[in-house]
């Protein structure tokens, strides 16, 4: 920050000495007489003006171009009125440099407040105007007899003239109007679709800078249209030409009433946003009071409920953060240093980061006050919604117990039933065939049991109920088709319900490491510390699950939730997948 302050410094001692020699030059020129007045009284007035004006915004907003684009336009205007020198090749370079102070000071404007050029058609009417004020403008001069009675008294030649063409240089200065006449239309129209769309807080700042800017405009297309047309002497053009140079001196302090009203705002927001608290005691209460001190209606309120590790509604649902398309915006609210809040706001707001920074700090406690309700409704919300998801789960898997009954056990049963009537039919007549029909039922008979088996240890593995947690992950690990390294569970045995829901966490995952990690290696890990278990399965897969496009995970969130847990699922692209659960345990 010191070194940008020694910077502008430098910038604003360059300013005030390159003002002093325009303004001598313009006081001593020969060929200028008629204009001689305005030029010692706007030189200065608007060269300086812009330069201080755009160090202080610069110094203000280092990150923000409006500041830079004005003292660009202060240092142009006095490289613009090098015309008015007797010297010829300063009177050249007055020339060439004459017409891009406007293109800057359009830039500014319709760059501001933001400073940069959201859209491609503000970039392209930008883009026109720089090649209008200096493509164009060089044509011109290199064609320019200055000498010619016609074009200029008393003015000094032409250093850079490659032949007298008239004809060339006027169709040149003609195109160039032309040009200037469609691009100051079209930036017309977006700085007042600029204002139009603006909030009402950020509107206010923007009145005066716009207002005087499309005035600046709309004069310097009068004053082109002049050229184009050609007006005779004592119609009005040169009051034209001073009314729009006063115009443009007019505009830095446009911004500077702009800025200090945004600052004023700001206080008035404030102070009545602290009085509304008080009133902010319905739901939808504290998002009205700050849609009111922002000025924005589309405002809208996230609250961030920590152990779930989301931003939830007013109602406790939860919310996706717009995406930052342009329109709108989301800034963070802290309480002692924790989230607390995302306020989401038109992104033309985004001028103003000390309004709502202001505004976020005097809401953060009650805010905070506030996301402690959502919190609350979020958890009956999120159990709600977890005690619906159970019962479905448990309807479901009802259905396929059923199904996995009929189909398997079931028929196996009936298929044994018939061997065994066969057998007894054929075991007087035909002992040889009975036998082998009765050992063929012994075998299908072992596969049943093994079904039944299968199926039970699905519903609770009798060897967790029988020996506890670690021969239950170990018979997992080793069912497993990919090596697992399983760490040291507690030696102690754990509740029933925190047991089981630990090895159904491990169970789960790796069921999912078989069939969509594409896997090598995977850890299980079950630690018991701080009256919790934490139990964590990691693998070197190719990751990207996601918990909600499976109902696996997001019945182990809900068993985890059951019991006061929360389950937690990291796994980026390409780099593996963990799931943690941690379970609360006495």
């Amino acid at each position: 920050m010191k070194s940008l302050r020694l910077a502008l410094i430098g910038i604003g001692i360059a300013g005030l000495a390159g003002g002093a020699i325009s303004l001598a030059i313009a006081a001593s020129s020969d060929h200028a007489e008629d204009v001689q007045i305005g030029a010692v009284v706007f030189t200065p007035l608007i060269g300086w003006s812009f330069i201080g004006t755009g160090l202080f915004a610069w110094w203000r907003r280092p990150e923000n171009r409006i500041g830079a684009l004005m003292t660009a336009v202060g240092f142009v205007w006095f490289l613009a009125s090098l015309i008015t020198s007797d010297v010829p090749g300063l009177f050249a370079i007055g020339g060439l440099f004459s017409a891009l102070p406007y293109a800057l000071l359009l830039h500014m404007l319709v760059a501001f407040p933001t400073g940069r050029l959201e859209t491609r058609w503000q970039r392209i009417l930008v883009g026109v105007g720089y090649f209008d004020t200096t493509v164009m403008q060089v044509l011109g001069v290199l064609f320019l007899d200055t000498t010619d009675p016609d074009v200029c008294t008393s003015c000094p030649g032409n250093p850079i003239l490659i032949s007298d063409q008239v004809v060339a240089s006027g169709i040149a200065y003609g195109l160039q109007a032309l040009i200037g006449i469609f691009g100051l239309s079209g930036i017309g129209i977006l700085l007042v679709r600029r204002w139009r769309s603006a909030s009402s807080a950020i509107r206010s700042a923007l009145t005066p800078v716009l207002l005087v800017g499309v005035l600046t405009a709309f004069l310097l297309g009068l004053s082109l249209i002049g050229d184009i047309a050609g007006f005779p002497d004592g119609t009005g053009e040169d009051v034209i030409d001073i009314l729009g140079a006063a115009a443009m001196a007019s505009v830095p302090f446009a911004f500077l009433i702009g800025l200090l009203h945004s600052r004023l705002s700001r206080a008035t927001a404030v102070s009545e946003l602290v009085a509304r608290l008080g009133e902010a005691d319905r739901r939808q209460g504290m998002r009205d009071a700050l849609a009111e001190a922002l000025g924005d209606p589309s405002l809208s309120l996230a609250y961030w409920v920590p152990e779930q590790g989301r931003y939830v509604d007013a109602a406790g649902h939860a919310v996706e953060l717009p995406a930052r398309d342009g329109s709108t915006a989301c800034t963070p609210v802290e309480h002692e240093g924790r989230p607390v809040a995302m306020i989401c706001h038109d992104a033309s707001l985004d001028t103003e980061p000390e309004l709502i920074g202001a505004v976020g700090a005097a809401a953060s406690l009650a805010l905070e006050n506030e996301r402690l309700n959502v919190e609350l409704r979020a958890r009956v919300e999120e159990l709600r919604a977890s005690r619906a998801r159970i019962v479905q789960a448990a309807d479901e898997e009802r259905r396929r117990l059923e199904r996995d009954l009929h189909d398997g056990a079931q028929q196996r049963l009936v298929s044994l039933a018939l061997n065994l009537r066969l057998a007894s039919s054929k075991l007087d007549k035909d002992p040889a065939a009975a036998k082998a029909l009765l050992e063929e039922t012994t075998a299908e008979l072992g596969e049943a049991t093994s079904e039944l088996r299968e199926l039970a240890r699905g519903l609770h593995p009798a060897v967790l109920s029988d020996r506890g947690l670690r021969p239950a992950l170990e018979a997992l690990a080793g069912r497993a088709p990919v090596p697992v390294e399983l760490g040291e569970p507690p030696a102690e045995r754990l509740p029933p319900a925190v047991e089981s829901a630990s090895y159904f966490v491990v169970a789960e995952a790796l069921t999912n490491v078989a069939r969509y990690a594409e896997a090598t290696h995977a850890e299980v890990s079950v630690t018991r510390a701080n009256g919790q278990v934490e139990v964590e399965v990691s693998d070197d897969g190719i990751g990207g699950a996601d918990p909600a496009a499976g109902s696996g995970l997001r019945g182990l969130a809900d068993r985890v939730a059951a019991l006061d847990g929360r389950l937690e699922v990291i796994s980026p692209e390409g780099e593996g997948t963990v799931v943690r659960a941690v379970i609360p345990c006495g």
